[in-house]
């Protein structure tokens, strides 16, 4: 008997058992190459041909932009930093424009600048602003563009994603999913995902951001049953 079965596919994520939040895109790209006998008889044509696996990719686009997923799309590590006190880091004065700080300051705590011999404290709003990324100097403020200064100040509790120190990182990949259409489960494991850094990454725009990843999925020669597949298998109620 046919089944007519359709199929609009949504579902949940796992990258190495972690949920790895919206998913809006999930494909397979199976590369062949064939090899072919030609016939050297009358007529022409062949008389083998066959088809072997050159590769499996799996693409897949990731709209949620936690340094997790981003450490995953470029290679990164990810490093959790509390919040602590800075004092007295040592700066100098660009005015008017940033003055960067070594760690992300919070905004929301009372920071403190100063001349470097202690001389003078400038006043936040009249001097100068904060912003995580540190000292945003006032043009109608008395502080000395080049001058060397003192901040004192909280740290926001972070994530800290180091990128493009790692190299390739082979991952196992479920996709938890539903047939939409008929409400059934369909379930994907792929054994070895080896994702590529992802080939752009944008920070400013209109529209919600995304990346894409994109890697091949590497034959698991552990897998040695007949029948079974190396790459990945699905499973549908």
């Amino acid at each position: 008997m046919v089944v007519n079965e359709q199929y609009i596919g949504l579902g949940i994520v796992y990258v190495g058992g972690r949920d790895v939040g919206n998913v809006s895109k999930l494909d397979f790209a199976i590369e062949t190459e064939q090899k072919t006998k030609p016939s050297f008889r009358p007529g022409g044509g062949n008389v083998a041909s066959s088809e072997r696996v050159k590769s499996v990719k799996l693409a897949a686009t990731l709209d949620s932009f936690n340094n997790e997923n981003l450490a995953l799309a470029l290679r990164g590590n990810v490093e959790i930093k509390g919040s602590k006190t800075v004092t007295d880091e040592v700066v100098v004065a660009v005015m008017p424009g940033l003055i960067e700080t070594k760690e992300t300051v919070d905004a929301s705590k009372v920071v403190v600048v100063k001349t470097a011999d202690d001389a003078t404290t400038y006043v936040k709003g009249t001097d100068f602003e904060v912003t995580a990324a540190g000292i945003k100097t006032l043009s109608t403020g008395a502080i000395v563009d080049g001058a060397s200064l003192k901040v004192t100040y909280e740290t926001l509790a972070v994530s800290a994603l180091e990128a493009l120190v790692n190299s390739g990182e082979e991952v196992r990949m479920v996709f938890d999913g539903i047939n939409d259409e008929t409400g059934k489960a369909s379930v994907v494991k792929v054994y070895r995902w080896k994702p590529a850094p992802t080939s752009g990454l944008s920070l400013i725009g209109n529209d919600y951001g995304e990346f894409d990843l994109e890697g091949e999925c590497l034959a698991d020669d552990a897998i040695t049953d007949t029948g079974k597949s190396k790459f990945f298998r699905r499973e549908a109620a």
